[in-house]
């Protein structure tokens, strides 16, 4: 099959996202439009898709657990940071904080509410590595585990947050970047009953932008070309996936944005699984 299958309750899903936390992600974003620290920033992003997919699966008092969802961090260390299904990440968030929405008053204006938004992954505050290596391993681990257990299901997601390059065990950029890729290309060989394992990648940082480039000719910096080496072909089977989060991708492009916004790191999160989500 061609990644076509929809998460339900009978077959749900499972969805990966790796959050670079290396020292690099505590410097601020580049953006004029992004008042904050690149690792703010990614949280900010997975939280609200986080509890997003939640809302879209809710049904009455409860979300129906039509998707699993792992949460990696890496620097010098790799983290599981939260796992569970839907039902379960809705019941234990770290905590629930108030924030300020904009939303239309129906009558030309703007009006500021107070909303809830759930905390699942905080930002980090201390320096450290690149062990993205690590991350994918990890990654592949809970794949292989899943696949296993529910053969039938269907294909998983993983989408990788990361400024650079990895770093790792005081070797050279290029032994870090094969080792890498060596692993990557591990996961992408994994068949599963409805396709390939989908690898998604959004880059926050130096360099102009590239929207799914479909050739490493799109792209200006060294990072985002090694980020476009570990980026999954987009299937057909995603274009309404893209329509409805306001992207277009053509024949060949990777699932990969270089220097992303945040509403484009929201979108690339929620695109990446929206497929798998469907409209129930």
């Amino acid at each position: 099959m061609n990644n076509e299958m929809q998460w339900s309750s009978a077959t749900p899903g499972l969805l990966v996202i790796l959050i670079d936390q290396s020292g690099s992600m505590l410097f601020p974003m580049e953006s004029p439009n992004e008042k904050e620290t690149r690792t703010t920033f990614a949280t900010k992003a997975v939280n609200r898709v986080i509890d997003t997919i939640i809302q879209k699966n809710f049904d009455g008092k409860a979300p129906k657990n039509r998707c699993f969802i792992s949460v990696i961090g890496y620097n010098h260390k790799v983290r599981n940071l939260i796992a569970g299904y839907l039902k379960d990440l809705d019941e234990n968030p770290i905590r629930v904080d108030k924030v300020k929405q904009k939303i239309s008053d129906g009558a030309g204006g703007i009006l500021e509410i107070d909303k809830s938004m759930p905390i699942w992954v905080e930002p980090i505050k201390e320096d450290g590595a690149t062990n993205m290596k690590g991350a994918f391993e990890m990654a592949k681990e809970i794949i292989e585990k899943w696949i296993s257990d529910k053969p039938n299901n269907p294909a998983p997601v993983i989408i990788n947050i990361s400024d650079g390059v990895p770093y790792f065990n005081y070797q050279s950029e290029e032994e870090c970047k094969e080792q890498t890729i060596e692993v990557v290309n591990q996961i992408k060989a994994i068949d599963t009953a409805d396709g390939k394992v989908q690898i998604f990648n959004a880059m926050i940082g130096n360099g102009t932008k590239a929207m799914f480039p479909a050739s490493k000719d799109e792209i200006s910096t060294d990072e985002g070309k090694f980020l476009y080496d570990i980026s999954t072909e987009i299937p057909d089977s995603y274009k309404g996936a893209a329509e409805k989060n306001g992207f277009s991708y053509k024949s060949g492009a990777r699932g990969l944005i270089c220097q992303c916004d945040g509403v484009e790191l929201v979108g690339l999160i929620d695109f990446g699984s929206s497929k798998g989500q469907g409209d129930r």
